[in-house]
């Protein structure tokens, strides 16, 4: 009896150094010698020469850049299209990270896509995630499918074991510096010109009303560092990339107009590198007029202190989230907090399906992106976002995105059953597992 106590305590403390430990270092602002978009190849280059890299080796910190086209997109029939369009047109390389990819006819549509260009001799590569993408069930064939066209897939091994390496010839990693995390970005870079940054995998209910997303298209000098984090981390799983490490000068395209609007590319990776989590809580807590945030899953209690405070100094708070989410345990530790947040001013909005947005408005500052306001995106996954801080891109935002999505919504009302309260306070305990 005691020698399994004692195998369980061991695994236990084994689990949560491993996966659930929260670390966090000083990543925002970045440094003074943080990657600009000029040193974006040969950073990449640098990276490519090294033996053997480790995933977590890509927290790589990047100056702030500048983009000079934003465009937004509120839903699946909005956003598919015009990525599967960019796919399309696709001449020289396609790079995807893709967390979510499901049975069905989004998946099919974009890997029949992507078949196609690979065909014609367009270079595409994907870093997905095993267990979002379901790679080794479902989605298999799509990834057969995938492979066989030459397009090429390195995976992040969420549950042991580890294997890096292009899918269809991986190796054992004795590491295991992938197990406890996934990789939860959801990105596109095509032609080394054009990016894209949102929060909806490849799947079909993105598309059908029940899961409303958004997602971010961008032309400008942040492309080139969002072509860095892409093929940085395609190396660190084991991927090879054509030219490296002697010039990868055709990825990284100078382009034509840099642009002017401000941007600033955010990452999150485990092991306490968090640009992402640290610049939201700065524009948060710098926020004098209006504090807009869409997300499914807010259960970190800094991040809510922030909202609460923000509100309590007069600014305009509004939070637009799930009427019923896909995470019941989530959901339920967000209303145990809804008569503190209505106290204090915070207008809550409950979009009738499940709000899987992640966008956060603060004055004139914008970030999008992959970071739900829990513990595993702020703190434990790899995540990806853009922070524009530039009043015209903010003000689309806050029409296209937030108050779109508020015109279908109901207000959020203090639970009073005592049976939810009860339920609500259980689940509020264990946010730092949720």
């Amino acid at each position: 009896m005691y020698s399994l106590v004692a195998v369980l305590v061991v695994a236990y403390l084994l689990l949560w150094w491993v996966s659930l430990r929260i670390v966090e270092h000083p990543s925002w602002p970045p440094p003074d010698d943080a990657v600009t978009p000029e040193h974006a190849q040969s950073v990449t280059e640098a990276f490519a020469r090294r033996s053997n890299p480790a995933r977590d080796d890509v927290a790589i910190p990047y100056a702030p850049s500048t983009a000079s086209d934003v465009q937004l997109f509120l839903d699946g029939p909005q956003f598919f299209p015009a990525m599967l369009m960019d796919i399309v047109t696709a001449n020289h390389s396609i790079h995807m990270h893709m967390f979510g990819v499901t049975e069905g006819d989004i998946a099919q549509r974009f890997v029949d896509a992507l078949v196609t260009r690979s065909e014609a001799g367009v270079e595409v590569r994907l870093i997905v995630d095993f267990y979002g993408a379901k790679v080794d069930a479902e989605s298999k064939p799509y990834f057969d499918a995938l492979a066989a066209a030459g397009v090429e897939t390195v995976v992040n091994n969420v549950f042991p074991p580890d294997y890096d390496g292009l899918y269809g010839d991986q190796s054992l990693d004795w590491r295991m510096d992938e197990v406890g995390q996934s990789d939860h970005r959801k990105a596109m870079v095509v032609d080394g010109q054009i990016g894209w940054v949102g929060g909806a995998g490849l799947q079909d209910h993105f598309n059908a009303g029940s899961f409303r997303d958004v997602f971010v298209r961008v032309e400008g000098d942040v492309v080139r560092q969002m072509q860095a984090v892409f093929l940085t981390s395609f190396s660190s799983f084991g991927g090879p990339v054509s030219g490296a490490p002697d010039s990868l000068a055709p990825y990284f395209p100078a382009p034509h107009d840099p642009g002017t609007i401000h941007t600033s590319l955010l990452q999150n990776i485990p092991g306490g590198f968090v640009p992402a989590t640290q610049a939201s809580r700065e524009i948060i807590e710098a926020s004098t007029g209006r504090l807009d945030t869409m997300n499914p899953y807010f259960t970190d209690p800094g991040m809510l202190d922030r909202i609460v405070e923000a509100a309590e100094r007069g600014v305009e708070v509004r939070l637009v989230v799930s009427e019923q989410s896909n995470n019941a345990p989530a959901d339920a530790a967000l209303k145990h907090q809804y008569p503190r947040l209505l106290a204090a001013g915070v207008e809550i909005w409950e979009y009738p399906v499940t709000m899987h947005a992640k966008v956060t408005i603060a004055d004139d500052a914008m970030i999008v992106g992959t970071i739900n306001y829990d513990a595993w995106a702020l703190y434990r996954n790899l995540e990806i976002a853009l922070l524009f801080e530039d009043t015209t891109v903010a003000d689309l935002g806050v029409s296209d995105f937030v108050e779109a999505n508020i015109a279908l919504s109901r207000p959020g009302e203090v639970p009073t059953g005592i049976g939810e309260r009860m339920k609500y306070w259980f689940w509020d305990k264990f946010v730092y597992f949720l």
